[in-house]
């Protein structure tokens, strides 16, 4: 294990002491021997806080954990908050941030401001072709209200998948090689929405017809095992990021969606084996929201990222560094 990461692992095994450790049951891969010890790479995350020195309390804490690289964009509601309008730039003048092109076009397509929508696809083009950002995300085609079951409150987005401001996005990613992080929630049992097969076969069409650029599925696709796995067979340019769910609230909000852990903090089973099915193809997006009140209070990123770490070393070791490591860095191009 590289030194650097020595106080953050301490750190793990005292915390994870200080919470009962279950036996993992039928459904659960089981803990390996000992955590992941390697280079993280955080490929999705979502900033909260404005101040300068807590991101940069945040983003120390961070390195101290072994994330050697965290890669920031916006969410599919942030085109509605105009004080996050500078997030990025704040965020891009830490040496351990990557950046996304921000995707606020599809908010705007949504709430009908179409003008306002070309001249942020305008911006991608002119900013992927300056190296501002490595990306385009998190482009939420299909965003649900994931809080119903406490009452509701998130903000919905819909947007045609096939919109032509949504490809001409994609036609820019394609021609500069770089990866697109799609939120696109298939089902919405709420109001009876079944989407699954108009977005597979989506998946499947674009893949081919832009098949220079990275697809990224956020969150599993938030979709079945089976069924991501049927896209990852016709896809070869489609890679999933997994985020590891960490409070009561967020498994409920997902309890449709094909969560791939629950509050024992294992892997399910089928995810584990198709982590290990398809090592290429999977990188770890925490979608962390530092600085968030709303189910954040109190919670530690780093002792989040140990969780993670005892997670991933249940997999088979080869395995191991490319989730957490290599696949995020190749497709990102990271130094």
């Amino acid at each position: 294990m590289l030194s650097i990461f020595a106080p953050s692992m301490t750190l793990a095994t005292a915390l994870l002491l200080s919470f009962p450790v279950l036996a993992a049951d039928e459904n659960e891969r089981p803990y390996g021997a000992r955590a992941y010890e390697g280079r993280i790479i955080d490929a999705e995350s979502h900033p909260r806080t404005q101040n300068r020195e807590e991101l940069a309390s945040h983003y120390a804490d961070a390195a101290k954990a072994g994330v050697e690289r965290i890669i920031v964009m916006r969410t599919p509601n942030d085109y509605r908050k105009p004080k996050r309008e500078k997030m990025l730039v704040r965020n891009a003048r830490f040496a351990n941030v990557t950046i996304l092109c921000s995707a606020d076009f599809v908010g705007y397509i949504h709430d009908g401001q179409i003008e306002r929508a070309r001249r942020e696809v305008a911006r991608i083009g002119q900013d992927l072709d300056a190296g501002r950002c490595a990306g385009v995300g998190e482009v939420g085609l299909r965003h649900y209200d994931k809080r119903w079951s406490r009452g509701g409150g998130q903000h919905e987005v819909f947007v045609p998948l096939d919109h032509p401001l949504v490809h001409q996005v994609l036609a820019a990613a394609n021609l500069y090689a770089v990866p697109v992080v799609l939120h696109i929630e298939p089902v919405y049992k709420p109001r009876s929405i079944d989407n699954l097969a108009e977005v597979k076969r989506w998946y499947k069409e674009v893949c081919v017809k832009y098949p220079r650029l990275w697809l990224v599925a956020a969150h599993t696709g938030m979709m079945s095992p089976a069924d991501l796995e049927e896209l990852l067979l016709s896809c070869p340019n489609m890679l999933a990021d997994f985020k590891v769910l960490h409070s009561e609230g967020a498994t409920k909000g997902f309890a449709d969606l094909h969560g791939i852990n629950d509050l024992d903090f294992r892997f399910f089973k089928p995810w584990a084996a198709i982590f290990e099915k398809y090592p290429d193809r999977f990188i770890f997006g925490s979608d962390w929201k530092e600085g968030r009140k709303r189910g954040y209070r109190g919670r530690s990123y780093r002792k989040h990222i140990d969780r993670v770490r005892k997670m991933i070393g249940s997999l088979s070791p080869p395995v191991q560094e490319k989730l957490a490591y290599s696949n995020a860095k190749r497709i990102f191009r990271l130094p």
